[in-house]
């Protein structure tokens, strides 16, 4: 009898320990996953068409994404890279056409992002050939916004396609972009860790109409003007030439269609009156009149 007893509560147990397997189990299956926002499976012959790289977090917060996209570069030519309304904020890797058939990518998105479609970027390819492809995702990582740099379970979902004459036409929209790129406040900061302890300037900024597609920076004594002043392009973080923070920093936002947004820190530091060479130059010229005015009234008086 009581060992009929033992049987049963063990059999118990170990269906409840199974059913407690499956349950965990199922929810640790449950991964981010990164898809490919295209509906056309079949593509026409020398035609363009978009490639959207998305995020669903399955209920998750991301910070940071990396990867690498591979294409079949022998019937496809990508021909742009399009990051406007990217959920990414700060590029570390920004995604670039290297005509190598694959495109490396890593970013940050301060504050974290949850949702089921988060755009990455999107890819603008031609079909050159006629042939079956995927497009997928390689080396990919996702870190959780819990503090801790936990990585997430990701799950990648490739895009198939057949080029053929008989496919679709060209969907790709014409990008008319006439606005600047949002406002933002860029930030001179110092870390023992990077450029060995000096000042540097981080910034970044968004497009929504045709994406960044690059930064200028230009450090100045004066911020009016500044003769020897240049405008150089330059990426976040930028390590700053005056390390005594002296001068006027301006940084230009110039998006893909040629719109600009510049911004402007003044300095920490300012030019004492008399390393001003503004200064020294009104006081020469201030000195230089009085004197040709004095001469003047001289010549009238004695000569």
């Amino acid at each position: 009898m009581n060992n009929n007893i033992k049987v049963s509560l063990s059999t118990k147990h170990i269906f409840i320990f199974v059913a407690i397997c499956f349950l965990f189990a199922g929810v640790q299956v449950r991964a981010a996953e990164i898809f490919f926002g295209v509906s056309d499976e079949n593509i026409g012959l020398n035609t363009k068409f978009e490639v959207e790289i998305f995020i669903n977090t399955q209920g998750e917060s991301v910070n940071a994404i990396e990867g690498q996209i591979i294409f079949p570069s022998d019937i496809l030519e990508l021909k742009e890279i399009r990051d406007a309304n990217s959920i990414i904020n700060f590029w570390i890797d920004k995604p670039e056409n290297n005509l190598s058939g694959q495109v490396n990518f890593s970013g940050i998105i301060p504050g974290g992002y949850q949702g089921e479609r988060g755009l990455l970027f999107s890819l603008i390819f031609l079909s050159k050939n006629q042939g079956r492809g995927t497009i997928n995702i390689q080396a990919t990582k996702a870190l959780l916004n819990d503090g801790n740099g936990t990585a997430a379970l990701l799950s990648i979902s490739p895009y198939q396609f057949t080029i053929s004459g008989t496919g679709a036409a060209s969907s790709v929209s014409t990008i008319i972009d006439k606005e600047r790129p949002e406002s933002f406040i860029p930030k001179v900061v110092s870390d023992p860790n990077l450029f060995d302890g000096k000042y540097f300037l981080v910034f970044a900024t968004q497009d929504k109409g045709s994406g960044i597609d690059h930064y200028e920076i230009k450090e100045a004594k004066y911020k009016s003007f500044d003769f020897f002043a240049k405008w150089i392009t330059a990426e976040s973080p930028y390590a700053l030439h005056d390390q005594k923070l002296k001068s006027y920093i301006f940084i230009k936002a110039v998006d893909r269609s040629g719109n600009m947004q510049i911004e402007g820190i003044s300095p920490q530091n300012p030019l004492a009156w008399y390393e001003n060479y503004l200064v020294w130059f009104i006081i020469i010229i201030t000195v230089l009149i009085l004197m040709l005015a004095i001469k003047k009234i001289w010549e009238k008086r004695y000569i």
